[in-house]
Protein backbone atom coordinates (compact mmCIF):
# COMPACT_ATOMS: atom_id res chain seq x y z
CA UNK A 1 0.00 0.00 0.00
CA UNK A 2 1.31 3.43 -0.83
CA UNK A 3 2.53 5.57 2.06
CA UNK A 4 -0.07 8.23 1.21
CA UNK A 5 -2.93 5.72 1.43
CA UNK A 6 -1.58 4.32 4.69
CA UNK A 7 -1.37 7.83 6.21
CA UNK A 8 -4.97 8.46 5.19
CA UNK A 9 -6.03 5.20 6.88
CA UNK A 10 -4.21 6.31 10.04
CA UNK A 11 -6.05 9.65 10.01
CA UNK A 12 -9.43 7.93 9.52
CA UNK A 13 -8.64 5.37 12.22
CA UNK A 14 -7.64 8.03 14.76
CA UNK A 15 -10.78 10.07 14.08
CA UNK A 16 -12.97 6.99 14.41
CA UNK A 17 -11.13 5.89 17.54
CA UNK A 18 -12.00 9.21 19.22
CA UNK A 19 -15.67 8.77 18.24
CA UNK A 20 -15.75 5.26 19.65
CA UNK A 21 -14.14 6.35 22.93
CA UNK A 22 -17.40 8.00 24.01
CA UNK A 23 -19.60 5.68 26.06
CA UNK A 24 -23.26 5.76 25.06
CA UNK A 25 -26.35 4.09 26.54
CA UNK A 26 -25.85 0.89 24.52
CA UNK A 27 -22.29 0.64 25.86
CA UNK A 28 -23.51 1.13 29.43
CA UNK A 29 -26.17 -1.54 28.93
CA UNK A 30 -23.56 -3.97 27.57
CA UNK A 31 -21.13 -3.26 30.42
CA UNK A 32 -23.83 -3.83 33.04
CA UNK A 33 -24.26 -7.44 31.91
CA UNK A 34 -22.80 -9.94 34.35
CA UNK A 35 -20.07 -11.10 31.93
CA UNK A 36 -18.92 -7.55 31.20
CA UNK A 37 -19.47 -5.93 34.60
CA UNK A 38 -15.93 -4.84 35.41
CA UNK A 39 -16.77 -3.24 38.76
CA UNK A 40 -18.54 -6.36 39.96
CA UNK A 41 -15.59 -8.54 38.92
CA UNK A 42 -13.15 -6.09 40.51
CA UNK A 43 -15.07 -6.22 43.80
CA UNK A 44 -15.08 -10.03 43.74
CA UNK A 45 -11.33 -10.04 43.11
CA UNK A 46 -10.64 -7.56 45.89
CA UNK A 47 -12.88 -9.51 48.29
CA UNK A 48 -10.86 -12.64 47.58
CA UNK A 49 -7.54 -10.82 47.95
CA UNK A 50 -8.72 -9.39 51.27
CA UNK A 51 -8.97 -12.96 52.58
CA UNK A 52 -5.19 -13.21 52.42
CA UNK A 53 -3.80 -12.72 55.96
CA UNK A 54 -2.25 -9.38 56.86
CA UNK A 55 1.22 -10.89 57.30
CA UNK A 56 1.11 -11.83 53.59
CA UNK A 57 0.27 -8.31 52.47
CA UNK A 58 3.25 -8.37 50.08
CA UNK A 59 1.52 -11.27 48.30
CA UNK A 60 -1.68 -9.22 47.78
CA UNK A 61 0.34 -6.35 46.35
CA UNK A 62 2.22 -8.73 44.07
CA UNK A 63 -0.96 -10.43 42.85
CA UNK A 64 -2.63 -7.07 42.13
CA UNK A 65 0.41 -5.92 40.14
CA UNK A 66 0.57 -9.14 38.11
CA UNK A 67 -3.16 -8.96 37.36
CA UNK A 68 -2.89 -5.30 36.35
CA UNK A 69 0.04 -6.09 34.03
CA UNK A 70 -1.88 -9.01 32.55
CA UNK A 71 -4.93 -6.83 31.87
CA UNK A 72 -2.75 -4.16 30.25
CA UNK A 73 -1.25 -6.84 27.99
CA UNK A 74 -4.70 -8.05 26.94
CA UNK A 75 -5.80 -4.45 26.31
CA UNK A 76 -2.68 -3.77 24.23
CA UNK A 77 -3.22 -6.95 22.20
CA UNK A 78 -6.91 -6.12 21.69
CA UNK A 79 -5.99 -2.64 20.46
CA UNK A 80 -3.52 -4.12 17.97
CA UNK A 81 -6.09 -6.52 16.50
CA UNK A 82 -8.85 -3.90 16.55
CA UNK A 83 -6.63 -1.59 14.50
CA UNK A 84 -5.52 -4.41 12.18
CA UNK A 85 -9.10 -5.49 11.40
CA UNK A 86 -10.33 -1.92 11.12
CA UNK A 87 -7.62 -1.16 8.54
CA UNK A 88 -8.45 -4.36 6.68
CA UNK A 89 -12.10 -3.34 6.53
CA UNK A 90 -11.21 0.14 5.30
CA UNK A 91 -8.92 -1.29 2.61
CA UNK A 92 -11.64 -3.72 1.53
CA UNK A 93 -14.11 -0.84 1.31
CA UNK A 94 -11.68 1.26 -0.74
CA UNK A 95 -10.95 -1.67 -3.07
CA UNK A 96 -14.65 -2.41 -3.48
CA UNK A 97 -15.35 1.23 -4.29
CA UNK A 98 -12.59 1.17 -6.92
CA UNK A 99 -14.02 -2.01 -8.46
CA UNK A 100 -17.51 -0.52 -8.64
CA UNK A 101 -16.31 2.54 -10.56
Amino acid sequence: MEKENYNMLEIIFEARERDLALIDENDKKFMSQDKANRSKKSKLLNDELDKIPYNLNWLKVSIRKVIKDYIETIDYESYYFYKKYYFAGLRDGINLKEELK
